[in-house]
């Protein structure tokens, strides 16, 4: 699994255990680290760095999440997306 996303997203990922989460501001750079995305890998993208990476959309695996905790209008959003990339629900 790799996260592209904003700092705050990015950060508290990395403090849950995943490694290749990475604070992305720019284009390029986000482009950079996907040259190392291998085959089947998750990636989890903010609404914003999607924006900013269109070619993203084009990952089959490409799990896209809002860009702060007030653009989820309820937990279950978050529930919901997590369970319709993964296949199955993660207790929240």
């Amino acid at each position: 699994m790799i996260v592209l996303a904003n700092e705050e997203f990015a950060t508290g990922l990395r403090l849950a255990g995943v490694k290749r989460s990475y604070h992305i501001t720019d284009r390029k750079q986000a482009e950079e680290i996907l040259k190392d995305v291998e085959l089947g890998m998750f990636i989890i993208a903010t609404k914003n760095v999607v924006d900013m990476v269109p070619k993203l959309e084009d990952y089959p695996n490409l799990i896209v999440f809002p860009d702060t905790l007030e653009d989820f209008s309820k937990v279950d959003d978050l529930k919901e997306i997590t369970k319709n990339a993964i296949g199955s629900e993660v207790e929240i």
